[in-house]
């Protein structure tokens, strides 16, 4: 020591542990946790929502050279098609150490895993190891894949073991003409939150005032109720509405039928009659909510419109007019994730169809973005 100084020379100041640690807690309460049931064992593996089949892009989304990265389930997804227009899917996650694989690049023949580099074919195999250029990769490293397929109009992937049928959505994929695929919309609720309202009228007045509804024509007239394992259909469901058709004189009674056969999916029919334009009045709406996680998903819709004079520009503006008015009202709903048991919320004659989809869900084995007990709702 010489005039108060130490001659030992200062070493580089490493980051504390403490503060390292606090950024990975950071990280880590950034991303989403996997739903679990009562265990702690994902829901993902007990129930059977991984057999379903999902929209994760419109089949103009993608092209050939071209990769697209999504969340499906609370994993990270991409979307890949290859040179010879081939599509697969898989996990966002390279296996050597787990970062996105999307952080790096795709040619159309190979995944590039931006962190070391590791390269992919379209089957998954990883084929190159650029810290070992003259070693063969073990057979045994690959990406995880999902089920691909295509329907619609869409790319729907399927990561269970017993894949499901695609929902039931009469015309859909067959009168391309006459059909309007929407831009997808990225909302904060459960998927069955988003169906369960889809499939209801007593909100038309309030939420869609001069448009689906209008007072003081409020009340919603008893309809039909369908069940079997595969569908649930709800018939003859009447409403007052202010614009009823393209050759409407003024406001007057629509008649619609539902379809679920998909737990986040859904169709209305509208029935056409001679009041609203016979045939031109007629279309059919599938709406599907791809759950990223139990609070938030991703919505995917098409219609098939009976005129082929059609406006479709017209109808893609209405559409998304009507869908903007549901999604204030659908996230601002508590719980995101929906009450299954009856006892949780209070309920009208009306409500018969969401009731009937509720206890179809839970008889197809579905507990994903759904809450079936009181604690479990006083703790979301």
């Amino acid at each position: 020591m010489v005039d108060g100084c130490d001659p030992r020379p200062r070493l580089p100041r490493w980051p504390s542990r403490t503060r390292a640690r606090s950024a990975e807690h950071r990280r880590a309460r950034a991303q989403p946790r996997p739903a679990t049931d009562d265990r702690g064992t994902p829901l993902t593996e007990t129930d059977r929502i991984g057999d379903e089949w999902f929209p994760v892009a419109r089949a103009t989304d993608i092209a050939a050279g071209r990769w697209l990265p999504f969340g499906l389930l609370d994993e990270r997804w991409v979307l890949a098609c290859d040179n010879s227009g081939r599509v697969e899917a898989f996990v966002d996650t390279c296996p050597h150490r787990g970062a996105r694989i999307t952080l790096g690049d795709f040619d159309g023949e190979r995944l590039r895993c931006g962190y070391h580099g590791w390269q992919f074919d379209i089957d998954g195999r990883c084929v190159h190891q650029p810290a070992h250029p003259s070693r063969r990769p073990p057979a045994g490293v690959q990406l995880k894949r999902a089920s691909v397929r295509a329907g619609y109009g869409f790319w729907w992937i399927c990561n269970g073991d017993q894949p499901r049928n695609l929902p039931i959505a009469p015309d859909h994929g067959a009168h391309p003409e006459r059909t309007v695929w929407l831009d997808p919309v990225r909302v904060e609720s459960s998927a069955p939150r988003i169906i369960e309202n889809f499939l209801d009228l007593a909100h038309f007045p309030f939420v869609h005032t001069g448009y689906l509804g209008q007072e003081p024509y409020t009340e919603v007239a008893r309809y039909g109720i369908e069940t079997t394992e595969d569908e649930l259909r709800l018939t003859d469901c009447v409403f007052w509405q202010p614009n009823p058709g393209p050759a409407a004189a003024g406001g007057g009674p629509v008649r619609y039928q539902y379809s679920v056969s998909h737990p986040c999916a859904a169709t209305l029919t509208k029935v056409p009659s001679t009041g609203d334009g016979d045939l031109a009045g007629g279309f059919t709406i599938l709406i599907v909510a791809s759950p990223v996680t139990e609070t938030e998903c991703v919505v995917w819709r098409s219609t098939v419109v009976h005129d082929t004079g059609a406006d479709l520009e017209a109808q893609q503006a209405f559409n998304d007019l009507i869908f903007s008015q549901d999604i204030d009202v659908v996230e601002s709903q508590r719980p995101r994730r929906l009450p299954v048991d009856p006892r949780m919320e209070s309920h009208q004659p009306a409500d018969a169809g969401s009731l009937a989809y509720r206890k179809w869900l839970g008889a197809r084995g579905i507990r994903y973005g759904t809450i079936s007990t009181e604690r479990e709702m006083r703790g979301s």
